[in-house]
């Protein structure tokens, strides 16, 4: 009789101890067992009492006890036991679940043109419940009119973060984002997402929910966009720099020569970006002058007048020094990387 061979794999790299982890883990498996996906959980938390209850639980989880303490090592380790062509990245805080009556996408029959499925997102937290429900999707065609469809569509919200994509977009994305970004922090998941979009479409599977639990972010929202700056040694002000470093992030990843793009589809995403991303930040400069200094505000006001692309990048990776002095240097060395990624 031939085996069935699974086509998603559940990647959750876990630092909670089991009560706080065990609904996320066990929504995770229960759906794993149910469309006969695998679940890799990375479990860096040294919870031994979590190890004892789900090692050797079901052939559907992969349960690995990581020794790194560092998040984005045990991220990349969930990620890398991933030998399906379709992953889905979960957190776990979070939950998801199969709706009954629902006909699940046929991963397998998925157009080389679609870069993944996006489950019905459910904004949700423990005092308010489901806040708000998204199932919108990516339809464009064009690689660059996506870029500018989620623009539209996604609202300040970004959960669709945690979608089902293809591997082998989504696990060289994070590998040259571990490996060579400057700073590694959360705030870029946006730039992250966006080049997954340049790749494909995203279509809806109404047979599975994601259930986002927002956390701290419901409480305080400017705070915490603040102490994802801190986490990674940046000044609290860098928000002032969140659209130009989601632009200039954006702007290095779709250079990855792996990304199917052609060369006229590549040019036509990064003038999108640029009339975007980097549109809204030189904006903001002279509407806002008391937040940037003399050096932003001349610097920005060079790349205004560029037309040039590659020189609108290299006075941007000029520019981020004034956000931290040497991370000029560091973003060289993340442009070269997604050169030769």
């Amino acid at each position: 009789m031939d085996i069935m061979m699974p086509l998603l794999s559940i990647c959750m790299p876990s630092n909670r101890d089991l009560s706080r982890s065990r609904k996320s883990i066990e929504s995770a498996l229960a759906y794993a067992m149910r469309v006969g996906a695998q679940l890799i959980v990375s479990d860096n938390s040294g919870d031994l009492e979590k190890r004892v209850f789900f090692e050797g639980r079901s052939s559907n989880l992969r349960y690995i006890v990581s020794p790194d303490q560092d998040a984005s090592a045990n991220w990349m380790r969930a990620l890398s036991g991933a030998d399906t062509p379709f992953l889905l990245p979960m957190g776990d805080d979070d939950e998801i679940r199969f709706v009954d009556g629902r006909e699940p996408i046929d991963l397998a029959g998925l157009p080389a043109d679609v870069a993944g499925v996006r489950p019905t997102t459910e904004i949700w937290t423990a005092s308010g419940g489901t806040l708000t429900t998204e199932t919108f999707t990516i339809d464009s065609m064009a690689p660059d009119e996506r870029l500018a469809e989620y623009n539209r569509k996604a609202e300040g919200n970004n959960s669709i973060y945690y979608s089902i994509f293809r591997t082998d977009l989504f696990v060289p994305t994070m590998r040259l984002f571990v490996e060579a970004h400057p700073t590694n922090g959360g705030y870029c998941d946006w730039a992250i997402v966006l080049s997954l979009f340049t790749a494909g479409r995203m279509l809806h599977d109404p047979s599975l929910v994601y259930r986002y639990d927002l956390g701290p972010w419901a409480n305080d929202l400017a705070e915490m966009q603040a102490s994802q700056y801190r986490k990674v040694g940046l000044p609290e002000e860098t928000g002032n720099f969140l659209t130009f470093l989601m632009f200039l992030d954006l702007h290095i990843f779709s250079l990855r020569p792996s990304l199917p793009l052609l060369p006229e589809e590549r040019r036509r995403v990064l003038m999108m970006n640029c009339r975007v991303l980097l549109a809204d930040f030189l904006r903001q400069v002279p509407q806002s002058p008391e937040k940037y200094d003399e050096t932003v505000t001349y610097i920005a006001g060079l790349i205004a007048a560029e037309r040039n692309i590659d020189s609108i990048i290299q006075l941007s990776i000029l520019l981020t020094d004034c956000i931290q002095p040497g991370l000029k240097d560091r973003y060289v060395r993340f442009l070269q990387a997604a050169l030769n990624a």
